[in-house]
């Protein structure tokens, strides 16, 4: 083992001179960013071909507070699994609070050509939970547009710090 060097006189009163006139910072935090910041997808003109977002009639109406998920074969239960927890980055946010089935259904769908033009894996659905409502009319017609789509692989209600169960997590197909 070796001993610790003592530091002298000499590099002391340097260094004591060399920080003369200067103030300690305040705070010693650091702020850590670990994925780049959430983006919310400007809706541009239809331009594309839309998705072709079918109804579908085999699905039992879900109440607020219902987890809803779908998961194609070829996804694993361990990814699904992730996604639920909210440990995928999610890289785009559609709210459709304040809309209409009419809109709510072309936002998505404009959303969803967005994520896939621009290469985005995961996004986040914002439907709220439908407290003015019986049962929630958008989360309801999610599970039913999301599952006839191609382009989505998986998704299911969000963790806790993304909404809930008035939030799904949607996870698209790579784009070539």
């Amino acid at each position: 083992m070796s001993k610790k060097s003592k530091i002298s006189q000499e590099d002391i009163d340097a260094f004591l001179q060399a920080m003369k006139g200067t103030k300690p910072l305040t705070q010693n935090k650091i702020r850590l960013v670990s994925s780049p910041p959430k983006r919310t997808i400007r809706l541009p003109a239809a331009e594309d071909e839309p998705l072709i977002i079918r109804e579908s009639q085999a699905l039992a109406a879900v109440e607020g507070e219902d987890f809803i998920g779908y998961k194609h074969p070829s996804i694993s239960n361990k990814m699904l699994r992730k996604l639920r927890k909210g440990q995928y980055n999610v890289e785009a946010i559609l709210d459709l609070h304040g809309m209409s089935i009419e809109e709510a259904k072309i936002a998505t769908d404009r959303f969803l050509q967005q994520c896939l033009h621009e290469g985005i894996r995961v996004g986040l659905i914002i439907h709220g939970k439908g407290r003015h409502s019986q049962t929630p009319i958008l989360k309801n017609k999610l599970n039913h547009w999301l599952r006839e789509l191609d382009v989505v692989l998986a998704f299911c209600s969000a963790a806790p710090s993304h909404g809930s169960r008035g939030a799904i997590y949607i996870l698209l197909k790579r784009t070539r």
